[in-house]
């Protein structure tokens, strides 16, 4: 005991107090490096346009039904300037009166691909091509209001990259949505 009547430390080592913090900074900075290294594939432009695409087609098949609306998806491919392919743009029309016309302003809009994604279809069993020629495109996916909806298998992948995965959503005729690689991802979790 010292003359202001407090015992003085021994230096016998840490406290747990530095302890926790050394830890701390080296669990920040281990994270950091993963983050910096992390080549993840979420941020790829297959399973950006696969997410946004499946949320857009559940949407769409609760507003058939509860509008009881016949709803089309129709695809258009736009010349880009930067890539060799097609950038691939759909947007969604409601039958009315025996025609497809545009949805309501506020519910869903023309969406375009990333430039490097391109996709390939398989409409009720047979490979889509669109046609230029034709004046009225067919939709490629149909929800009706009774929840079914046409069969379609779509693959998108990233043009030119080996290295991507590509992503599969498939329809089936009662509407039921599927998207492999999400559910393998999930189960390995």
């Amino acid at each position: 005991m010292n003359s202001t009547g407090f015992t003085r430390r021994s230096s016998q080592g840490f406290t747990l107090i530095e302890i926790m913090i050394v830890a701390l900074i080296i669990g920040m900075t281990a994270s950091l490096i993963a983050l910096s290294i992390n080549d993840n594939k979420n941020e790829k432009g297959p399973y950006k346009e696969a997410q946004t695409l499946m949320q857009t087609i559940d949407f769409v098949g609760e507003y058939a039904a509860l509008n009881g609306d016949i709803i089309g998806m129709f695809i258009t491919p736009k010349e880009t300037e930067n890539s060799l392919g097609k950038r691939w743009c759909y947007n969604w029309k409601r039958m009315r009166d025996n025609a497809w016309s545009n949805m309501p302003e506020d519910t869903l809009t023309e969406h375009c691909m990333e430039d490097k994604v391109q996709w390939e279809l398989v409409v009720e069993g047979h490979m889509y091509v669109y046609d230029p020629d034709l004046e009225i495109q067919p939709p490629v996916l149909v929800f009706s209001p009774s929840g079914e909806a046409t069969p379609v298998e779509m693959g998108m992948f990233e043009q030119g990259a080996t290295t991507t995965e590509a992503q599969h959503i498939e329809i089936d005729m009662m509407g039921n949505t599927r998207w492999p690689e999400q559910e393998k991802s999930v189960a390995q979790q």
